[in-house]
């Protein structure tokens, strides 16, 4: 029967060998601190630091003219609503149907003559 004492004797023997492993590549024998990325390392590294700048700068472009957008916007729905408002109490404006008045040439068109096909120059249909 097999002791303990030699049961983990083997076990510890066993585990502090080294198994000798085959490497594919030689064994380095300069100096580690001589190592560098070099010239490539360098200009991956400058490439990935501009591209990440000018991102960053479209990026603010952006939002930016998201922002102007919405400036833009809010401030033509608060002329034409103040439009709207000045014509209806002229009574030019839409009547209680929605439709507008007969025009000056009575023709049936509005009397300020809107084109909804018209898209106001801030508002891009993408």
């Amino acid at each position: 029967m097999i002791s303990f004492t030699s049961l983990a004797t083997s076990a510890i023997l066993w585990t502090a060998t080294p198994s000798p492993e085959p490497s594919v590549y030689p064994e380095f024998t300069g100096d580690p601190n001589a190592v560098s990325p070099g010239v490539i390392g360098f200009l991956g590294t400058l490439f990935i630091a501009v591209a990440t700048l000018l991102i960053i700068i479209d990026m603010n472009r952006r939002v930016r003219r998201v922002r102007y957008r919405e400036l833009a916007q809010e401030t033509i729905r608060n002329e034409q609503a103040l439009a709207d408002e000045q014509s209806l109490t002229a009574g030019t404006g839409p009547d209680s149907t929605g439709a507008y008045s007969t025009g000056v040439d009575g023709t049936g068109e509005a009397a300020d003559s809107r084109n909804d096909d018209d898209v106001p120059p801030t508002e891009r249909v993408d």
